[in-house]
């Protein structure tokens, strides 16, 4: 965007999403995903990206998982945090995993309050294919109800990625994400929080999110949300924080007015309306 341009109406993300219960233990999903590139590519026009194209089946020993798929990285945060439509979760803001990838996947309950899942997938997200001969694995443990966005209760999880890679020197070096989460959902409140760090074995500094987020229902129609994000990339850190309100005119449309203010190396207040509509 032209730094001269202190406003604008903007389309930030447009999704359509088929999914299909194909037997008793075969269903599948297709979605896409409609957005710009970097804000940093000379082409700013939107494309349409693949983000889902799976099939899930049902065993009695777990689910299993066939082709682009969500990944267990940040998918049980980002419900706690809910609002997709105004700001990405934490891990997923700062590119400490892709929300999707090609793979497969396995799912279980171990019991009736924990989950299991375990993907092994090509660590090259969804945007981009498959550049080098080394695969990504991630696991997932949550205790407790993983959806606070809809149901009351609580959670507790722990996550943990590995990818290796080579660098120009053919020297073999590795990734790892680590993050621990936990979140509560009652009545007319909602809270979440969590703890990352993503270590390079090729690079000296370690990146680290700590993120705080909690809502509070108003009334039927009303909503206040806010916030806070602590990101340090071993080098600097940014503070950001949002604070806003969301306006429930019919179940399928919010409007959210927001803040957002980000303290880094300056500081910075953006003022924002979202909108969200879903079928």
């Amino acid at each position: 965007m032209d730094a001269d341009i202190s406003n604008s109406f903007e389309i930030e993300r447009a999704y359509f999403t088929y999914d299909k219960k194909v037997s008793d233990d075969i269903s599948i999903k297709f979605q896409t995903d409609v957005g710009r590139l970097k804000e940093d590519s000379v082409n700013t026009n939107l494309f349409a990206y693949l983000k889902n194209a799976k099939i899930d089946w049902k065993t009695a020993y777990g689910k299993l998982t066939f082709g682009l798929q969500g990944m267990n990285v940040f998918n049980i945060q980002e419900k706690t945090w809910g609002y997709r439509f105004i700001e990405k979760s934490p891990m997923d803001k700062y590119k400490f995993s892709s929300s999707a990838d090609m793979g497969v996947g396995y799912a279980n309950k171990l019991n009736g309050k924990t989950n299991m899942s375990i993907l092994v997938t090509n660590g090259s997200g969804y945007k981009k294919p498959e550049n080098d001969s080394y695969k990504k694995v991630s696991g997932q443990i949550v205790y407790g109800e993983k959806r606070l966005d809809k149901n009351e209760g609580f959670n507790v999880g722990g996550i943990i990625t590995w990818e290796p890679y080579e660098t120009d020197t053919e020297a073999k070096e590795n990734t790892i994400v680590a993050g621990i989460f936990g979140g509560f959902s009652g009545k007319v409140f909602r809270l979440g929080a969590e703890f990352n760090i993503l270590n390079d074995s090729n690079i000296d500094d370690k990146e680290r999110i700590i993120a705080a987020y909690g809502n509070y229902t108003v009334s039927e129609k009303v909503t206040i949300f806010g916030r806070v994000d602590n990101y340090d990339d071993g080098t600097a850190t940014e503070n950001y924080i949002i604070v806003g309100l969301i306006a429930s005119p019919d179940k399928k449309f919010n409007i959210a007015p927001n803040v957002k203010y980000i303290d880094k190396d300056e500081s910075e207040t953006i003022y924002m309306i979202n909108f969200q509509f879903k079928l």
